[in-house]
């Protein structure tokens, strides 16, 4: 088992593992308690170290009678070129090309209740925004077993907003994440880095290649 020295060297080294990466997957979910009940919301993540990286979450509406009428949502980018992607359970499907996979990202981080940034700033430092790195007063805590993976368990604030993380003891990638203050935790399950994905499956929804 690695030892670190800091809760802040545990962080520098899982940056170091995710920059290093030549391919990610995972499959997940980020579930928030609200008043009228728990929302829930399930997302797929794909990446390569060449930069292609796909997100797709599936978001039920906002309103609680409607939870049944979910939408799906994908930001991308495929061979340098980046997109954002909608459909809704009606069938109305909605395109756009974007400049930088930054801006994707930002786009669909409020909406995706901020997975959509999480791994994506961990992979890529052209993201920008808030990252692991940035974690105020790192804490490191008990490890705690997470979906069967023994974790390093760090506490700290994400801005003012006081936050758990749990990484994999062995190999460092991120499990949990947990937000104390808008009460929604993110689970990553089926975290894989041996598995590299075909060009096509980062590329635009209804593109006509391969």
């Amino acid at each position: 088992m690695p030892s670190f020295s800091s809760g802040r060297a545990l962080i520098a080294a899982v940056m170091e593992r995710y920059r290093a990466l030549s391919a990610y997957s995972d499959v997940g979910q980020v579930s928030t308690r609200l008043r009228n009940g728990e929302h829930v919301l399930t997302f797929e993540t794909t990446a390569d170290a060449g930069g292609n990286f796909r997100f797709t979450f599936q978001s039920p509406h906002p309103y609680w009678p409607l939870r049944h009428k979910v939408t799906t949502h994908i930001v991308g980018r495929a061979q340098g070129q980046s997109y954002l992607y909608s459909l809704t359970s009606s069938g109305q499907a909605r395109l756009e090309n974007i400049a930088e996979l930054r801006s994707g990202v930002a786009a669909a981080t409020g909406i995706s209740a901020g997975a959509a940034h999480t791994i994506a700033g961990l992979l890529y430092a052209d993201v920008g925004g808030w990252t692991f790195a940035n974690l105020k007063r790192p804490r490191r805590r008990a490890p705690r077993v997470v979906d069967g993976v023994l974790c390093h368990r760090i506490t700290g604030l994400q801005g003012r907003t006081p936050v758990v993380v749990y990484v994999g003891v062995e190999d460092l990638l991120l499990r949990k994440f947990a937000d104390r203050k808008s009460r929604a935790v993110e689970v990553r399950r089926h975290v894989d880095v041996d598995r590299a994905r075909p060009p096509e499956h980062f590329e635009m929804p209804g593109s006509n290649k391969g």
